[in-house]
């Protein structure tokens, strides 16, 4: 169920990043990447992992349902008042590059952002947490369909512009957040009365995560980071939707990782949780390696037939950031894995090696081959996070890294029994 969801929100964000690249071509879609990047790393930087706090909560039920509901919701109104202030004052800074039509669109679409996704993510969270994955896959297809409805909705009146796909992506974020609203209140599940021991639960769980959560996020962006600071608004048009492309496969090593998060805490000893890692991290690779390989032999007559002959230079960055895409898949389950055995200081150590080898990187390779030298400089971020992940992986839990890479006999059983099922 979660990999046929997964499926169809790959297609609908297929066609969105389809529709929002052909009608604003490389610039508009450039400027809309922008607005829609700086809220996003301000609001991954002032989260404090709440959203990994409230997983862990719900994962080990730690606390009632209705408890966990109202704690989150009051936690997460006092961090979007906070954030948004903050925007207020310094994104007119991030965007003083950009026209002034660019520059408001990005004031309103940060104060409607915030809320709106804080609210989506709790809501779908309570339901991972708790393992109703019906619901988590439901909320989670809303934002995407959504977001094609609205747009859909926009061209049939002719609006086209940077403004209504900002517009529309917070619709399908609103949408998601309503139904699962309802649907957590015919579950029992929503209260309004908050536990402050839980809170300061979350608060001490999401403190130890968000080291490694904030520097992870930085250095996934730097690069977009980068491209939108010193090259242009074309230039960052091109290389998000080579992004869109090439971050395709993640989509199903997210749903994976997604669902193994609850499972490993879950575990009721060490080695039972690192029995179940196993199975999600060589189920992570498998994917990551297969949709990387067969995503760099299509890129070329892929990437110009889709999104135009306009984005004909992002087929060739999207085969360069797939070369990094094993070591990114592979990472964000060992970051699971961590997180599981609340290790999750150990995280942060391993993503600033990333972020430092990135910076370097970017340092030494954009000035010389352009977003080229970005792309290049995302594979080496993702190779150097990888090793001090392993080596942090190893330390903290004794976990063989190298030797839970090999498939099993139970792996194949497994395999073969699921494939006999799509037989029948």
């Amino acid at each position: 169920m979660s990999f046929a969801t997964t499926i169809a929100i790959q297609i609908v964000n297929i066609l969105t990043g389809l529709l929002a690249a052909r009608i604003l071509l490389p610039e508009g879609r450039g400027e809309l990447a922008e607005v829609m990047l700086w809220p996003g790393l301000l609001l991954e930087f002032g989260i404090l992992a709440m959203s990994d706090a409230l997983l862990y909560r719900a994962a080990t039920r730690l606390a009632p349902p209705k408890v966990l509901f109202a704690t989150a919701m009051w936690i997460g109104a006092a961090m979007a008042a906070i954030l948004v202030a903050v925007g207020h004052f310094v994104l007119p800074l991030l965007l003083a590059h950009e026209t002034a039509t660019v520059r408001m669109v990005g004031s309103w679409y940060l104060a409607a952002f915030v809320p709106v996704y804080l609210l989506s993510l709790f809501v779908a969270t309570m339901f991972q947490g708790h393992l109703d994955l019906v619901g988590w896959n439901v909320v989670r297809a809303i934002v995407g369909l959504g977001y094609l409805a609205f747009v859909g909705l926009f061209l049939l009146l002719g609006r086209t512009s940077v403004a209504d796909f900002a517009l529309a992506s917070i619709g399908g974020m609103a949408l998601s957040a309503v139904a699962g609203l309802v649907w957590l209140y015919r579950k029992g599940w929503v209260g309004w009365k908050p536990d402050f021991s839980v809170a300061r639960s979350m608060l001490g769980y999401g403190a130890r995560v968000h080291v490694g959560e904030m520097v992870n996020s930085l250095r996934q962006r730097v690069d977009q980071i980068a491209v939108a600071s010193f090259l242009t608004a074309h230039d960052m048009g091109l290389y998000v939707v080579a992004l869109t492309v090439a971050n395709g496969p993640m989509i199903l090593v997210n749903t994976i990782a997604g669902v193994a998060f609850p499972k490993i805490s879950g575990a009721a000893t060490p080695q039972e949780k690192l029995r179940i890692f196993g199975v999600y991290l060589r189920l992570a690779m498998a994917m990551s390696v297969a949709g990387a390989a067969a995503l760099a032999i299509l890129a070329e007559w892929l990437v110009p037939l889709v999104f135009g002959q306009a984005f004909d230079r992002s087929a060739t960055l999207c085969q360069i950031m797939l070369l990094g895409l094993p070591f990114f898949a592979a990472k964000l389950m060992f970051i699971q894995a961590l997180n599981a055995f609340d290790r999750s200081l150990a995280i942060g150590w391993a993503e600033a090696a990333g972020l430092g080898a990135a910076l370097a990187a970017l340092y030494a390779l954009l000035p010389r081959l352009g977003i080229e030298g970005a792309a290049w400089a995302l594979v080496a971020a993702n190779a150097v996070a990888l090793g001090a992940m392993a080596g942090s992986l190893n330390r903290q839990i004794g976990a063989p890294v190298l030797a839970m890479f090999r498939p099993t006999a139970d792996d194949w059983a497994q395999a073969a029994a699921l494939l006999a099922r799509f037989k029948r």
